[in-house]
């Protein structure tokens, strides 16, 4: 009798706890010469792709648009042409439109067209923009109807806002300051956004600073918060404004090391002196969890006698501060760390390579080119003569919980097995739910999901494998990039290629997206 309470209790915990479903697949035959996909994410609109087709015609280059519902079906598909001197550098979805950024050649003198397409009658309009100064853009986003097109221009920061309804340009004013990173651009839900950038005159004064703007480029806050001199900040995110506070999360580092120390987090309020709050990862429960238990535990150690000293603890992490979610319980800021290798001749793809919003619909769009260094970077695989590249191995996904003031509540942590590319595009992501956290990777053939409770414990952790269309076929090889993103409500994508064994037809290449559902 216990021994069946035990096993009927097991079956109800997993029952209640580990559900996780592919509900529907999308898949496409790859030949040896197609171009990748690009995946944007349009909440409970679905999902769009764009495909070079590598097919031209009287000096322009197609691109394929490809629309599926949120059960992976296929909509239609519709073509749209530029000159094909033009780079496909940024996209972005609003409201029913999508939008694509394209730029003249590979310099930041290119003048920029930026097409725009209806959902609801697929009509494109073609915008041409021409700024008076080379700009070296890193953010690209559109709030209502004007592009936010954001970078440096003589290594200083500025926005440009371009009105697409009326095909007229300007220059954001009070951004142009020496010895300032540009940190992230982010539309807000009451259609406003915010510059954040990190500003450092000197080695004994540097501030982190929060500009909000309406859509007419008029400043409407602006936040000067002191940085301790002893700490750099590396990188940095805002909130929504989906709850009433607005928060500043990110990384920071001891001096100028470029390896980040721990995470950091700020309330935005320019009337009151505020303090920033600084954590290192080993303070954090399960930051350290892609590390062996002994190693992890002799970090906390040595952590923990440094701090005793007043000193900064030696562990550090090539981290990247990716969004910050908002709940009724407070905010959520997403990190992913990873370690750098050089290799030759590599033949990784590049799964998600164009600049554009790598953040879900309803989370506000912004940062969408942080994590390259060229706005050119190449889309497509580098095979045989390749330069040496920088090949990235990411470690852990970690999701932070801080309450509406910024201080730590707890966190929560997957390790992100095998997973090799040759960008620090994310790979993992997450689904906050009823007081549980899911964070979800791939490894290839395999999906990875653990759910933990509010306070960091895990519940579950298990591997899953990935779903094909048919069940006599299997996957013979596979990309190891497959990156997931959070979708709508309870629902993540995941995408990369797959090479498909039948044992009738032979094997097949392909571009695919599975729908994940937490229920």
């Amino acid at each position: 009798m216990p021994k069946f309470f035990f096993v009927f209790a097991l079956f109800i915990f997993t029952k209640t706890y580990s559900q996780i479903s592919q509900p529907a697949r999308w898949e496409r035959e790859q030949k040896n010469s197609s171009h990748n996909y690009t995946v944007i994410t349009m909440g409970k609109q679905g999902v769009a792709l764009v495909h070079d087709k590598q097919k031209y015609e009287a000096g322009k280059r197609f691109w394929e648009i490809i629309a599926l519902d949120t059960l992976l079906n296929e909509k239609w598909t519709q073509d749209i042409s530029v000159d094909n001197r033009y780079n496909f550098i940024g996209h972005e979805y609003r409201d029913g439109v999508l939008y694509f950024l394209f730029r003249f050649g590979e310099v930041d003198m290119g003048d920029l067209k930026i097409m725009k397409m209806s959902l609801a009658d697929r009509s494109v309009e073609t915008h041409t923009y021409e700024p008076q100064l080379g700009i070296k853009l890193t953010h690209f986003t559109v709030v209502e109807n004007k592009a936010i097109l954001a970078g440096y221009i003589s290594s200083e920061p500025a926005i440009l806002l371009f009105d697409i309804s009326t095909d007229q340009g300007k220059i954001v004013p009070g951004l142009f300051v020496k010895n300032t990173t540009l940190l992230d651009v982010r539309v807000n839900t009451n259609n406003t956004f915010n510059v954040l950038l990190s500003e450092s005159p000197s080695k004994l004064k540097k501030k982190l600073v929060l500009k909000a703007f309406d859509h007419f480029g008029t400043l409407l806050l602006d936040d000067a918060i002191e940085v301790e001199s002893s700490k750099s900040i590396l990188s940095g995110v805002t909130s929504t404004l989906v709850r009433d506070e607005l928060m500043i999360a990110g990384t920071w580092s001891e001096g100028i090391g470029q390896q980040a120390a721990g995470f950091f987090s700020v309330m935005v309020d320019p009337y009151t002196e505020q303090k920033i709050n600084y954590y290192d990862f080993p303070q954090l429960n399960h930051f350290l969890d892609h590390l062996s238990p002994k190693r992890a535990a002799k970090t906390k150690a040595k952590a923990d006698h440094k701090r005793t000293q007043g000193k900064v603890p030696d562990f550090r992490a090539m981290a990247n501060a990716l969004r910050i979610d908002e709940a009724k319980e407070g905010f959520l800021f997403f990190v992913e760390a990873h370690s750098n290798s050089t290799s030759l001749n590599n033949n990784y793809r590049n799964s998600y390579p164009y600049y554009g919003n790598p953040y879900p619909y309803g989370y506000g769009f912004g940062s969408p080119y942080r994590l390259y260094n060229s706005p050119y970077y190449s889309p497509y695989p580098m095979f045989g003569n390749s330069n040496t590249t920088v090949e990235i191995k990411f470690l852990q996904a970690s999701v932070i919980m801080m309450d509406a003031k910024g201080i730590l509540q707890s966190d929560h942590g997957l390790k992100l097995e095998e997973i090799k590319t040759v960008s620090t595009e994310q790979v993992s992501d997450f689904v906050w739910s009823n007081g549980k956290l899911a964070l979800v990777s791939a490894n290839g053939k395999e999906i990875i999901f653990q759910l933990s409770q509010s306070d960091g414990v895990p519940l579950i952790n298990e591997k899953k494998p990935i779903d094909i269309k048919s069940s006599v076929e299997s996957i013979r090889s596979d990309e190891e990039n497959i990156t997931v993103r959070n979708w709508y409500e309870k629902n993540l994508f995941m995408y990369g290629y797959q090479t498909i064994k039948n044992p009738e037809k032979g094997n097949r290449d392909v571009f695919f997206i599975n729908k994940v559902t937490v229920e």
